[in-house]
């Protein structure tokens, strides 16, 4: 069952980083150390060197967000290394490829709202939806919002109110991943940065990074929505076409497909995470975005993320984000 009393903390970003997640960290240690034991699980084979050296490459490289890490080391008691490497769990993933993948997101003007963009998140550890929280970034007056877990400083899914929101969709590897940007450090990145929806679009465009990867974005106006697919060099804008956008986890630009090949075929019971399956999500969220009424509230527009197969056994993380208002639904699956 999926529930929406998703608790909602402030980030001061004009504080310094060892000092910003202190209020989540005093309340959610306990929900953070049950992710970190699940996510470290596909590492436990790492030795403690290799970790070391691994987060000094990252500091190496001026890698963000440091000492924001290490403040959820030292909480959790665990080496900067280690929190490291969970912070770094998606770039790590296209070392090889994961038997499981997931997460649909969709696009579509409403009438009275704007444009609206839905989105979940699938992924094989059961704590990520009890441990759901959105947290709010701020900097003076300015704010920009994010669907997260405590523990992780990057952003898979977020918005700036009234300017755009941008959501992360797993793409199948195209090269061996590299200390560039990681896609969820340079989506937190454009958030704290860039105001505008072709800001961001250009910065997400155009940035280097570590590894591939999806960006579905959303702006205020009927003709701002596009899914940036990303290779660490390369990118490909769709833009919408129709009513609505959707993107899962393949790539449809032709320069692109070939990076498809790989994906697993899919074994019974596990159909929605084969490539096949990812053309499946992608096709039912985009109908049912199609089908819905022209004007309708936010969380009415939301059930579209109900529809069998975009919902799965993996999703842990229902959203739906309207820039236009800066409005904000968000549902996290809990046990019972």
């Amino acid at each position: 069952m999926f529930a929406a009393d998703v608790p909602t903390y402030s980030i001061d970003l004009g504080s310094a980083e060892a000092e910003r997640w202190a209020e989540v960290i005093s309340c959610e240690t306990t929900v953070a150390s049950a992710l970190v034991r699940e996510a470290g699980a596909e590492f436990e084979r790492v030795p403690e060197l290799l970790r070391w050296v691994f987060a000094r490459l990252y500091q190496a490289v001026g890698g963000l967000y440091r000492g924001e890490i290490a403040s959820w080391a030292d909480a959790l008691g665990v080496s900067p290394g280690t929190a490291t490497i969970l912070n770094c769990a998606y770039e790590l993933s296209h070392l090889r490829w994961p038997r499981l993948f997931g997460c649909t997101a969709g696009v579509r003007w409403v009438d009275g709202l704007g444009m609206v963009h839905v989105r979940t998140l699938d992924w094989p550890l059961p704590s990520m939806g009890a441990g759901t929280r959105v947290f709010r970034f701020r900097r003076g007056a300015r704010e920009f919002v994010s669907v997260g877990v405590p523990g992780y400083v990057g952003v898979l899914s977020g918005m700036v109110p009234r300017a755009y929101s941008v959501t992360i969709n797993w793409a199948p590897p195209a090269a061996f991943p590299s200390f560039e940007f990681g896609p969820g450090f340079l989506l937190r990145d454009t958030l704290e940065t860039c105001d505008t929806y072709d800001a961001a679009v250009e910065r997400l465009t155009r940035t280097p990074l570590s590894t591939s990867v999806f960006f579905t974005v959303c702006g205020t106006e009927k003709d701002q929505a596009c899914v940036v697919e990303r290779t660490p060099r390369e990118a490909a804008v769709r833009t919408t076409t129709g009513p609505v956008l959707a993107q899962a986890n393949h790539h449809v630009a032709g320069r692109f497909v070939k990076n498809n090949d790989g994906l697993p075929k899919g074994e019974e019971g596990e159909e929605e995470f084969s490539v096949d399956g990812s053309g499946r999500r992608a096709e039912t969220l985009a109908r049912v975005l199609t089908e819905i009424r022209s004007a309708c509230g936010l969380e009415a527009a939301a059930h579209v993320l109900d529809a069998p197969g975009v919902l799965n056994p993996l999703t842990c993380q229902q959203m739906a984000f309207c820039p236009r208002t800066g409005d904000v639904k968000v549902w996290r699956r809990v046990e019972g």
